[in-house]
This record gives structure tokens, sequence and C-alpha cells, in this order.
């Protein structure tokens, strides 16, 4: 593997890391400003404070793990992996909400970025990393 693709991979785990770690102490410390802050959130129910902490400790969990995968991402791997996994099925649950007619298409496609990109980002940095 070259050092260049290494880095690569180490800068996209390490953009995921900081973006899932963030937004979950975001959901999980102000639940209410967060289900305020993000415009599709409201159109997925009232605000349930519950709710919206769950959902703030699984992208924190997620940070944490591509954190720790950081350290020693030549080891470390799986623990992207274990982030990513979440972070998809949560992509997943969101397209099957427009492909089940329970979201609208522009809802889906304004949450696309920031729903889909973070899984995409990170199994990107973990196959960089396995080469």
């Amino acid at each position: 593997m070259t050092d260049g693709r290494f880095r690569l991979a180490q800068l996209l785990v390490g953009l995921v890391a900081i973006f899932a770690t963030g937004f979950g102490a975001f959901m999980l410390a102000q639940p209410l400003l967060w289900y305020r802050a993000v415009p599709t959130v409201v159109f997925t129910g009232p605000f349930n404070q519950h709710f919206a902490r769950d959902i703030g400790a699984a992208y924190l969990a997620c940070g944490i793990l591509f954190g720790w995968a950081l350290i020693d991402l030549h080891r470390r791997q799986r623990a992207v992996l274990a982030g990513a996994l979440w972070l998809s099925l949560h992509a997943c649950v969101h397209l099957y909400e427009v492909l089940a007619g329970i979201c609208g298409v522009v809802i889906f496609w304004r949450d696309f970025v920031g729903v889909f990109g973070p899984p995409a980002l990170a199994l990107l940095g973990w196959r960089l990393a396995r080469r």
C-alpha cells in the first residue's frame, strides 16, 4: 500500500470520526436544538427527546470506534467496519422509507449527503487501508 493511499484512508476515517462524534455529542447534549437545527428532521414527527438521544448515542459510538481505529488503522480496520455498520443501516432505513412512500423524495435528497456520505467515506477509507 502506498503511503499516500494510507494517508487518504486516515483522512477519510478521521473526517467521519469528527462528524459522527460531533453530531452524536450535539444530539445528546441538545436534542431539542438538534431537532430544530436539521430542517428535515421535523418531517419525521414530533420531537422525542429519548429518540434523539438514542440516535445521538449511536452516532457517538460510531465516532468513538472511528477515532479508536485511527490510533492504529493498520491493525484496527475492523473497528472502521463496526463504526460504518450503524451508519450504513441508518442510510438503508432512509432508502427504505422513500421506496415505501413513508418519506418524500425531496426530503431524501436533502438528507442524502449527510446520511449516505459518512458511511460511504468510512467504507472507502476502510477499503483504501486494506490495500
